[in-house]
């Protein structure tokens, strides 16, 4: 079964990219825009309502709450801290690459800095896929 990827990002443009990069690599990909939105999935997964992902992308600025409230709370729980967490952001401050660190992130990727293309070999090379 193709491994699933949990994308939380709110701009709309890098969705339909991400989403259409991602999916047309032979992963499945669903899509959050809200914060809110991600923490009730995490409630969702611990409560076994909802699939647990194989991957999570998270942006960080997000329109009502800070990406690092969701990692922190996956993070800080027993069920949920073995979801893997790549930090997928504009924002790049050193002090937000070392909390990522602390708190067990996989990869912090600055969106510029990658095509959805590049991203994708990222998440098949962290998965061992060729």
């Amino acid at each position: 079964m193709a491994k699933k990827i949990l994308l939380i990002e709110d701009e709309p443009l890098q969705i339909e990219i991400y989403e259409k990069t991602i999916s047309e690599a032979g992963f499945r990909i669903e899509t959050l825009e809200w914060g809110r939105e991600g923490l009730k999935r995490l409630e969702e997964i611990k409560a076994k309502k909802k699939e647990k992902p194989d991957l999570i992308l998270l942006d960080i600025v997000l329109p009502d709450i800070n990406g690092m409230a969701i990692l922190e709370k996956a993070k800080s729980d027993p069920e949920l801290k073995d979801i893997p967490f790549f930090i997928l952001t504009n924002y790049s401050a050193p002090e937000l690459e070392k909390r990522g660190e602390d708190l067990g992130v996989e990869k912090h990727i600055i969106k510029t800095a990658v095509t959805p293309s590049q991203l994708v070999e990222l998440i098949k090379d962290w998965f061992g896929e060729k």
